[in-house]
């Protein structure tokens, strides 16, 4: 198998960074849990207030309407607040080999070494590299080829990150 890094260079599009987010929220429990707290709150509220008062308030529907409403307003909100910032940099590369992981954009640069990996999988169409439980690098798959992946899966294995799922 080739050792040699792999390297990538990518627009992180909207939608890219709208996924991206999903993806990782629905990867944790604890997020889902948040996550869906509100639009349950938005359903719960109408079937209280007509059990309770047998008819629903326009101010319940209002407060419903906003309860629902909310969670995929914030997620937008800051999905466009995020690529708004890096809108002036219209690629962003990727170097990745046995050493670690090297991100870089016009505004920044990250380096880590494997120790700081967690978890590499498949996810919605994207590979994602865990830093922390809630974190990740995110790649979409179509700017990777099969012979990519298994290096990077190979990479991380002998890096010893504990889950690689590819």
């Amino acid at each position: 198998m080739d050792t040699s890094a792999v390297q990538l260079s990518f627009p992180f599009s909207f939608r890219d960074r709208f996924r991206a987010g999903l993806a990782v929220t629905t990867s944790c429990w604890l997020c889902m849990i948040w996550v869906l707290a509100f639009p349950l709150l938005g359903i719960a509220l109408p079937i209280v207030a007509y059990l309770d008062l047998g008819r629903v308030p326009m101010i319940d529907w209002l407060l419903c309407a906003l309860l629902l409403a909310f969670v995929p307003a914030v997620m937008l909100w800051s999905t466009w607040r995020g690529h708004r910032t890096f809108a002036d940099t219209p690629l962003h590369l990727y170097t990745i080999d046995a050493q670690g992981v090297r991100s870089s954009s016009a505004h920044m640069e990250l380096r880590q070494d494997w120790s700081m990996i967690r978890t590499v999988v498949r996810r919605r169409g994207f590979l994602m590299l865990y830093f922390r439980r809630q974190c990740a690098h995110c790649i979409p798959l179509r700017h990777l080829d099969g012979e990519q992946i298994a290096r990077i899966a190979a990479f991380a294995r002998a890096g010893k990150v504990a889950r690689v799922a590819v």
